[in-house]
Formats: structure tokens, C-alpha cells, sequence
């Protein structure tokens, strides 16, 4: 079966939110308030306030924050299962690795093509660097 993953619409406002909930301050340029939500019926109802517009798969019953300190080093481990499944996909023929939309503004309107011989090479680059980056 395959692994239904949470989908964002709205990339900018998603990282403003994110942005929001680890300064405190609001970087949605509107009047609501938006602390660390502790539910993820709170997360669902931020998201929408926000205006992210993400699909959330009804299998995530629970929300956890991880704040990172600068003397820490967290390696987010993804479950084995989400690895396996990226891989069945792009081991399927024609299969091309999925990118988020906001890279095609990157790449001046184009869809970046990543070559066949590369997709995998690419999952795990993406991998690694999700698992350290500061996201700052």
C-alpha cells in the first residue's frame, strides 16, 4: 500500500507559520494568534487560519515539536516504511522524482528534470540533508 503523505498547496505561507511558531512573532502579516498548537486538531485549524492549505492523511493522530538548540545535533530518522515506499515508487518505470512546486520559480518556469541515473542519488542527498539542516 502506498504511503499517503501530507501535501502543501502554499509553500510561503507554510514556512511563514513555521517561522511564526519558532519566533513568536507573526509572520503572516494578519491578526491571528498562532502558538505551538498541542493537538493536531490545532494544527489542522492553524493551518487553515493560515491559509497553508495542506492535506493532513487521516493517519496522523498526534503533533510533536522538536525545537533545536544550537549546542544539539538532531538527526531526524524518517520511518523505514516512508524510505521503502519512495523507493518502490521511483523504482517504477518513468517514474521521476517529485519535487515541490516552488522549485520550477527557481528554475525560471521550467520543471527541473533530474536524469533517471540521478533519482536515487537525489532521494538520498534530500534524506540527508532534511535529516540535519537547521532549516534556517
Amino acid at each position: 500500500m502506498a504511503l499517503e503523505r501530507m501535501q502543501v498547496t502554499n509553500h510561503e505561507r507554510w514556512g511563514n507559520l513555521v517561522k511564526t511558531w519558532s519566533t513568536g512573532k507573526n509572520y503572516l502579516d494578519d491578526d491571528n494568534e498562532y502558538p505551538i498548537p498541542t493537538s493536531i486538531d490545532e494544527f489542522k485549524e492553524q493551518l487553515a487560519k493560515a491559509q497553508v492549505f495542506m492535506t493532513v492523511p487521516d493517519r496522523y493522530t498526534k503533533v510533536q515539536f522538536v525545537e533545536q538548540h544550537l549546542d544539539t545535533i538532531v538527526v531526524r530518522l524518517p520511518p523505514a516504511f516512508a524510505i521503502a515506499d519512495s523507493e518502490e515508487k521511483l523504482s517504477k518505470p518513468g517514474a521521476t522524482y517529485p519535487l515541490p512546486p516552488f522549485y520550477k520559480r527557481l528554475f525560471n518556469g521550467m520543471d527541473p528534470v533530474i536524469p533517471e541515473a540521478d533519482k536515487f542519488k537525489v532521494h538520498a542527498e534530500r534524506i540527508g540533508d532534511y535529516t540535519l539542516s537547521l532549516c534556517a
